[in-house]
Order: C-alpha cells, then structure tokens, then sequence
C-alpha cells in the first residue's frame, strides 16, 4: 500500500493567495490561509526555480471565481515551462471544468488533475452556491476522460451537512470512466470558522458509502485522500480491510495493523493521485 506524506516535499499553492469569490459553506475560505500565494506567472515561475531540488512538486489551486472555477488560465504557459523545463511534478485543482477550458488546460499540460465530483444539484446550490447541476460535474469528467491529461476524481463523503446525498450518484458516474488514474475519496472536515462548524457526520452512512465505493471500484484504484477528520479511524481500517491502492498519513494504530497483516508499505511524499 501507497502511504502519502505530502507536507513540505508537496506544498499547496494559492493563485488567489488567501481570496476566494464564492466562500463556500464546507470551507469559506479558512484553507487557503494555510496555502503558498503565488498570484502572478511570475511568482509561479520564482517558486519553481527556487525550490527545485528541495520539493517533489506541488499542487496548484486557489479560491473559486464566482462561477466556480480556480482561475488559472493565465498560469498557462508558467505551468506548462515549469513541466517541461524542471523535474517538479504539478498537480492542478480546477474546480468546475467547461468546454472552453479545455484549451488551455490541454496547452498547459500539468502532470495530473484533480477534480471534486458533486453528485447532487441541490448539494451544489447550498454548499457550493453556484447555479450549476450534477450534470455539469458529470459534463466536465467526461471532457477531461475524452483529453490526453491524467486525472483523478475526488468524491467529499458527507458534503452536504454531514450527510450522504449525491455521493452514490458520483460513483456511479465515475464508474463508467474509462481513463481516470485514482478515485480520491475524502471526508467533510466540520471546520471552524464555517456554517458548518458544528456539523455531525452521519458517520454510518459514510461508512456504508466508503464500503459501497471498495465493491463498485477495484480497490488498487481507491486513495484515502488527506482531507478528513482524523478522529474517523474505522474509514482507515475499511481501506486496510480491502487493500485499497493507499491513504494519507495513515494513523500509528493503522500503521501498526497494516505491519501486523504484512502489507508492503511504499512511502510517497507527494500529493495522494500520484
């Protein structure tokens, strides 16, 4: 099993440093905080030449426009040179992917994408607050399965309010791919600062989704992804339980069971889809 450690050998940077348009109830910005801003080409370019030899790579996101896409289009042709002229591995966060970005994600060319599937509308309008469907999510995996780009689907248990609404209508979409590298699958962190601060995972329900999700996917293609209450052992021993493809930052008491069941254990200090 893959273990991810991504840390400092993988930071995340911020095209919008700490603003976000859109706020969304989940998160409302409070991520990004902890996120390097890198605002220009420039500064994205800077980052890379500076920092090669000491990371592996980094993931590059940033708050939503109000649309809800991260605005990278003017990073183009800094993420294509930084591919193409350094050993820096790039992960791109998009959010909401339409027909037209698809020209310039292709010229871009990033190592990998990863991309949030919302299966439900109505999950979509109160937690995200953009006019958009479940069909546009699904529109956009099927731009980016038909593309020449490696990428990787991440399903939020629990994203709406704790509860588990379009998260089977998600898998079900993401099983007819054909070309997906990793399904991530990831949990709401109930986070300070947000609506949903004091919200209560319906953790049952979660439980039996992840459970579903290890019978509907071949395990060797299921990553444990990092963002998750790290409280939630019993999602870490259903992974181990169904040797699924890795996880990130595994607990000591899921470390020690994975060496007591005599699992190889390959450390990656990277982000999860790779």
């Amino acid at each position: 099993m893959f273990v991810y450690y991504p840390g400092r050998k993988f930071p995340s940077l911020s095209v919008t440093g700490s603003y976000c348009a859109l706020k969304c109830k989940h998160c409302n910005g409070y991520y990004l905080k902890h996120m390097i801003p890198v605002t220009t080409p420039e500064k994205l370019i800077e980052f890379a030449k500076k920092n090669e030899g000491k990371i592996n790579g980094f993931l590059l996101s940033g708050g939503s426009t109000k649309e809800g896409k991260v605005p990278l289009k003017k990073f183009t042709h800094a993420v294509k040179w930084i591919v193409e002229n350094t050993s820096l591995i790039v992960n791109i966060h998009t959010g909401i992917i339409d027909d037209e970005d698809m020209e310039y994600l292709e010229e871009m060319s990033p190592n990998h994408i990863s991309f949030d599937v919302i299966g439900s509308t109505d999950t979509i309008r109160r937690v995200i607050g953009i006019p958009r469907t479940s069909e546009d999510y699904f529109h956009a995996l099927d731009l980016l399965d038909d593309s020449s780009l490696n990428y990787s689907p991440h399903i939020i248990a629990g994203l709406d309010f704790g509860k588990i609404v379009g998260e089977y209508n998600a898998l079900r979409k993401i099983k007819g791919l054909k070309s997906f590298s990793n399904l991530i699958l990831i949990v709401l962190i109930p986070t300070k600062s947000t609506p949903m601060e004091n919200v209560v995972l319906d953790r049952p329900s979660i439980l039996k989704f992840f459970r579903f999700a290890l019978r509907e996917i071949k395990p060797e293609k299921i990553v444990l992804g990092c963002m998750r209450p790290r409280d939630f052992i019993e999602i870490e021993e259903i992974c181990v339980e169904n040797s699924c493809r890795g996880m990130v930052i595994p607990s000591l008491k899921t470390m020690k069971k994975m060496r007591e069941m005599g699992m190889e254990i390959v450390r990656k200090d990277m982000c999860c889809v790779f």
